[in-house]
């Protein structure tokens, strides 16, 4: 697929990074979905979940739609791949900054984990960003 795309090897492992968190994210909570049915539950934890559910609605259509748009759209990848590192990021300090008093995610080995790694993901996609924005692409 990359040959065609004229893109580098670390467009690659970059894109299988983010496939890979992004897969780990999911899985983690929508096994952590199933605890929310607990009454004991604080409301810090639901409204976190919540929170995390509506993200990943967005999250799953953007695994399923970027492969196409990348094969199919080239010239319009590289803004698509731009507006989910600028969402990546704010999530980050939305998550950091803003939400920080108000969400408490549950102290599990695996959500430590996904926080710990999200720099590398916003790394990956800084770097798929500047590779689509930055490299001479064929015309579509």
């Amino acid at each position: 697929m990359f040959k065609n795309l004229h893109l580098s090897k670390a467009f690659g492992v970059a894109m299988s990074i983010v496939y890979a968190y992004c897969l780990f994210l999911s899985y983690t909570f929508s096994i952590l979905l199933v605890g929310l049915l607990d009454p004991d539950t604080a409301i810090q934890y639901y409204i976190a979940m919540k929170i995390t559910s509506v993200r990943l609605v967005v999250l799953v259509f953007g695994l399923i739609a970027y492969p196409i748009i990348l094969s199919r759209f080239l010239k319009y990848a590289k803004y698509v791949t731009v507006a989910l590192t600028a969402w990546a990021i704010i999530m980050y300090f939305e998550d950091y900054f803003v939400l920080y008093a108000l969400v408490e995610y549950p102290e599990v080995g695996l959500i430590t984990l996904l926080q710990a790694l999200r720099p590398i993901l916003i790394v990956s996609l800084i770097w798929m960003s500047f590779e689509l924005t930055f490299s001479p692409q064929p015309r579509d």
